[in-house]
């Protein structure tokens, strides 16, 4: 099993908290950085859509979505 320690301080962190119990700071570092999401293909969509519809139209469209919707 790994040993974990708090990045900052050293201090052993066997429940592997968030942040560090001795010192305060983030426990470990992240395992993702923001550019490796901008470089992936999700970071890369640009094809977002507005529009407006209706009360009626969108409550509608979520009771064929999901029939959880059904009488609201």
């Amino acid at each position: 099993m790994r040993k974990f320690k708090c990045q900052h301080c050293n201090k052993p962190n066997p429940e592997n908290w968030f942040i560090c119990r001795d010192c305060g700071e983030r426990a470990s570092p992240p395992k993702f950085t923001t550019n490796s999401f901008i470089i992936s293909e999700v970071g890369k969509r640009t094809d977002v859509e507005f529009n407006t519809i209706s009360y009626d139209e969108s409550i509608s469209k979520m009771n064929k979505a999901d029939k959880r919707w059904k009488g609201f």
